[in-house]
């Protein structure tokens, strides 16, 4: 799934080595005409890819933290209240779509014109990701098992590829597909992925704007939408919450038979010392202690497996190992500094005996020496001590722009996004921000 979400992703400029969507051997040359076409079905791939992984897990929130009560308090429909949860949903598909774009103008700054590039993505984008919006939502709440609603989230996605001509051209790409039969192209199969252009033997170049030709299909879907909204409204979404036996989030209870004696916490058996430890240290330990905790063995082998292969892949496939470790390090945000948030127990932290600095001093600590130990094979690579201090200073920007969008936002949805669109947008060699100095 990486390796296809990374080929989706790389949309070229003109001057690339590479095409991404292709018939026969046929291709169209990314122009001002093409590339908002173009960008505006892959986004809608991309982000359909990504949505489900970032809000899985809303329900279990809402249980934990109880904010369904002050949902079951509201008088109004439970249209209504889906509704605004969808919309909410809808956000950040659209905060997806923003970060995306924003990467791909930059990089094709030479041939991109703001309007033709704009118009195909809001004719694309706005009535499918409020689909998937809709869709992510009921499979999240209406469904229990997650590896149930994974399975059925992504088969639906292979339906919508392999029926998009049949399914109202949801996804768009079949209507790609269309505009190449006017350019007096022989077409019998096409594709959407990453071939080089050597593999190519005719480039295509778009000398007029491309019209929209299923705008009625498009309003029908956010019709179908909001009808299947209201109708799945009468669905009572069940609030008990089961856990999978995960090792993340487990809350261990102490069911030893033998009884706790009072003398235990009584105050004569105090020692006399300093029972209060308010320095850094402590806060480091009590910090280091719930990293540890929190990162689950699978998390861990993931981790170890590509730190362990980017020591001695050939420098060829390097950067492909180091993007897909910077991308498993953002689970630093969902295990460790999300979950106060998540559980809604940050307010214990600022009631709690220590600076308040602290707790950011502390956690920018662990996040910053989590990325030097991710980059250590990056850092023999590189063997200039002025880089690796710059890619250090670089990292303590990202980890403070993480705590602080995290507490900030109380969620880590905007980081998490900003974070994997930086990192993969290094694989087609147009970096959204430099930050790794990467020599291509």
């Amino acid at each position: 799934m990486l390796s296809g979400l990374l080929g989706f992703f790389l949309i070229p400029n003109e001057n690339s080595n590479y095409v991404t969507f292709y018939c026969n051997n046929s291709s169209i040359v990314s122009n001002k005409y093409w590339i908002g076409n173009l960008s505006g079905v892959f986004s809608n791939l991309i982000i359909y890819v990504l949505l489900f992984f970032i809000i899985a897990g809303d329900k279990e929130k809402d249980i934990v933290a109880g904010y369904y009560i002050n949902e079951d308090l509201s008088p109004l429909h439970p249209f209504f209240k889906n509704l605004y949860k969808i919309s909410a949903k809808y956000l950040i598909s659209l905060l997806l779509l923003l970060v995306l774009n924003l990467s791909l103008i930059l990089a094709n700054s030479q041939n991109v014109n703001i309007v033709l590039f704009i118009t195909p993505i809001l004719y694309f984008c706005i009535p499918f990701l409020l689909f998937v919006s809709a869709l992510c939502y009921f499979i999240e709440y209406l469904l229990e098992n997650k590896y149930i609603k994974y399975f059925i989230y992504y088969s639906f996605f292979i339906l919508l590829i392999i029926y998009d001509d049949k399914l109202l051209y949801i996804t768009g790409h079949s209507e790609l597909f269309l505009f190449y039969k006017n350019l007096n192209v022989p077409v019998k199969n096409f594709a959407i992925g990453f071939i080089s252009k050597e593999k190519v033997l005719n480039l295509i170049t778009v000398k007029h704007f491309i019209k929209p030709n299923f705008t009625f299909y498009k309003l029908l879907i956010i019709f179908l939408t909001i009808l299947i909204t209201y109708i799945l409204s009468f669905i009572k979404i069940k609030r008990i919450f089961t856990t999978n036996n995960s090792n993340d989030d487990l809350i261990y209870l102490n069911n030893s038979s033998t009884d706790i004696k009072n003398d235990d916490f009584s105050i004569e058996n105090r020692s006399n010392g300093n029972q209060t430890d308010l320095s850094l240290i402590s806060s480091l330990k009590k910090d280091f202690f719930l990293f540890r905790i929190s990162v689950s063995n699978k998390s861990l082998s993931f981790f170890f497996l590509f730190w362990i292969l980017s020591f001695i892949v050939q420098e060829n496939f390097f950067l492909f190992t180091l993007v897909i470790l910077l991308l498993l390090s953002t689970k630093v945000n969902d295990f460790f500094l999300g979950k106060p948030y998540f559980y809604n127990t940050f307010i214990y932290e600022k009631l709690y005996s220590f600076p308040y600095i602290l707790y950011f001093i502390s956690k920018f600590i662990i996040v910053l020496s989590f990325y030097c130990l991710l980059l250590v094979p990056y850092f023999f690579r590189i063997g200039e001590i002025h880089v690796i201090l710059l890619l250090i200073l670089n990292f303590s920007i990202i980890s403070i722009f993480q705590l602080a969008s995290i507490h900030l936002l109380k969620n880590t949805t905007v980081a998490n996004i900003i974070l994997i669109v930086m990192y993969v947008s290094y694989v087609s060699k147009s970096p959204l921000i430099d930050i790794l100095y990467y020599k291509f």
